[in-house]
């Protein structure tokens, strides 16, 4: 000092901090994440969704807008952010569009279109990569695309079927549904078509219709009446977007049609004789001599235990065996004839003469 005294004792009485604030940063501000406030799900046209970038300051938009590109499939989407005044966080809001699709939303970039955008010490931020993305924290599904028809099939064995018997018919989509209410499905049936409930399947890519089959239906490979035979009946068909399903099937025997995928006979018709005659020629016949006698029936008919024919033989009636034909629409009974029959003009003995005899 003036007096010559040297100084020993550097300790600081009020130190810089004490009577300033003076901040030194050199450091430019980055983006450390991207969430969303909106819960997690699955969502469809028009729906929005909270995109919120988070930075590792507090920073200031000034002259231009703050781009955020989101991965939706063949269209990317952007939610543009016009406005930050020293915050570490700025949101948008993104609205689902048509043909949108994304298993699990994230964000692909996040760029400056024109203007800065710096932090309270005036450094610009120059790296727009991303610490943490949306996928990361949020699991977001952007679903605008309608579940459709695949296929129709049964998982009833081909086969022929008779009034009273069931048939499960099974509808695939091309993802999971759910279903409220009753849809219903309409089989061609001959004259009156089968209008068939839906039973089960809803959470699930297959919806499966029961169908009982019906006095007087009648089908030689059973399938859905038209393209339209899948109808609401005022229930609903959505995917767990909510995206409601496109109901058109294939064109009834084509690929993918119930006909094509399964071969289903419905005859509820009962078999009837149409006639009956003998493949022996006319003429006189002496014991011992055969004589087959066939019946035509309607339709193809099985056959089994030993059923019987009933013949007009004089004293003594002629009962005579099943001999062949199950599989087919001609049954032979072959008779023998005996000693002591006599007719001029063999017949059977009466309209109730061809009897099951416990076959």
């Amino acid at each position: 000092d003036a007096g010559g005294n040297a100084m020993s004792d550097f300790t600081i009485g009020s130190n810089l901090a004490a009577t300033s604030a003076l901040v030194i940063d050199t450091t430019a501000p980055t983006i450390t994440s991207v969430t969303s406030t909106t819960d997690d799900g699955t969502y469809n046209e028009n729906d929005t969704v909270n995109v919120t970038v988070t930075f590792s300051e507090a920073v200031t938009l000034a002259g231009g807008n703050l781009v955020i590109t989101l991965e939706t499939g063949d269209t990317d989407r952007t939610v543009t952010i016009t406005e930050i005044t020293s915050s570490n966080t700025a949101s948008g809001t993104y609205t689902v569009q048509s043909g949108d699709t994304s298993s699990d939303l994230t964000v692909s970039g996040i760029a400056l279109s024109a203007g800065t955008l710096k932090d309270a010490g005036g450094n610009a931020m120059s790296d727009f990569s991303i610490g943490s993305n949306l996928a990361a924290s949020s699991a977001l599904v952007i679903d605008t695309t309608a579940p459709t028809v695949t296929g129709v099939d049964s998982s009833t064995a081909a086969g022929t079927y008779i009034a009273g018997q069931a048939i499960s018919i099974q509808v695939t989509f091309s993802e999971t549904v759910n279903v409220t209410g009753t849809p219903q499905l309409t089989l061609e049936t001959g004259g009156t078509d089968a209008v068939v409930d839906y039973a089960s399947g809803s959470g699930s890519s297959v919806l499966t219709f029961t169908y009982t089959v019906g006095a007087g239906n009648t089908s030689s490979d059973l399938d859905y009446a038209s393209t339209t035979a899948l109808a609401l009946n005022g229930g609903t068909i959505k995917d767990v977007g909510g995206n409601n399903a496109t109901l058109t099937l294939a064109t009834p025997g084509e690929a993918g049609s119930l006909a094509a995928n399964k071969n289903l006979v419905i005859d509820t018709q009962a078999a009837t004789i149409s006639s009956v005659t003998s493949s022996s020629s006319n003429g006189n016949y002496k014991a011992g001599d055969v004589i087959p006698i066939n019946i035509n029936l309607s339709e193809a008919v099985t056959v089994t235990g030993t059923p019987q024919l009933t013949l007009e033989t004089g004293s003594n009636d002629a009962v005579v065996d099943y001999t062949s034909g199950s599989g087919s629409s001609t049954l032979t009974f072959n008779y023998t004839v005996q000693s002591g029959h006599n007719t001029s003009d063999l017949d059977y003995a009466s309209t109730s003469a061809l009897v099951l005899n416990g076959g």
